[in-house]
């Protein structure tokens, strides 16, 4: 792309162009300044189809990481409750969209803000899971289908120096990433601290609730409508 960019975009404006390279492509192009601009809309549904879909993914992401949350007792059973019509977790849904909505209208949409506080999310996210794992390998110790690679054995205690070599570098990037994007890791801290406040809070209210009640799981069990159909009588035996 940055090549055809250089090659078709002439130098005065390629700087305009230089965050939607493939838009500066559809508008200098040969052709109708008409045919082009088509092209550019075509250009722009497509980026919003495409976008669309990793929306759609995280908000399938997000439900099925809270639906687990929720069932461990972090969060109350209001959270898993299910869709009258659709046996969905529409609260969990309904709150990740709100969420999606929340953070782009605080960010005014600034895309080099918005990455830099995904990078710091998916980072320490990472280093989290990496620590996690690394502490179960003491703590739980045993059979695995898989284990990382260089594992020094010292009588009965293992040292995983493959899997600590990882976590070590996933933290130093995280430790990077912390002291060199200054507004991503005021947000992505203050975050962190209210989410896990909240946690917290609704951990206690949902540990209370279910020592007073059996803890039941919720199922929506109401069939739903179906259009009636005459019986077939195509290879059905007739008995005399």
């Amino acid at each position: 792309m940055a090549f055809f960019a250089v090659a078709i975009i002439p130098d005065a404006v390629r700087s305009q162009f230089a965050d939607n390279l493939i838009g500066g492509l559809a508008m200098h192009l040969e052709g109708p300044f008409m045919l082009r601009l088509l092209f550019h809309a075509f250009v722009v549904l497509v980026g919003v189809l495409i976008l669309s879909g990793a929306v759609n993914t995280a908000i399938v992401g997000s439900n099925g990481v809270l639906n687990r949350v929720s069932e461990d007792g972090v969060l109350t059973d209001w959270f898993r409750r299910p869709h009258p019509h659709y046996g969905t977790t529409h609260h969990i849904i309904n709150l990740v969209v709100g969420l999606q909505l929340v953070t782009i209208l605080m960010s005014q949409g600034d895309v080099y803000l918005l990455g830099e506080a995904y990078a710091f999310g998916v980072i320490w996210s990472f280093s989290l899971k990496g620590i996690g794992v690394l502490v179960l390998r003491f703590k739980q110790a045993g059979p695995r289908e898989f284990r990382v690679p260089f594992n020094l054995k010292l009588g009965n205690t293992e040292i995983p120096i493959g899997l600590a070599t990882v976590t070590l570098a996933l933290l130093f990037i995280a430790l990077i990433n912390l002291v060199t994007k200054e507004v991503a890791t005021i947000w992505g801290v203050t975050f962190t601290l209210f989410v896990f406040v909240v946690f917290i809070t609704s951990e206690r209210i949902t540990r209370r609730r279910r020592a007073a009640t059996s803890g039941m799981d919720q199922f929506n069990l109401q069939p739903g409508k179906r259009p009636l159909r005459k019986p077939s009588t195509v290879g059905r035996a007739t008995s005399w």
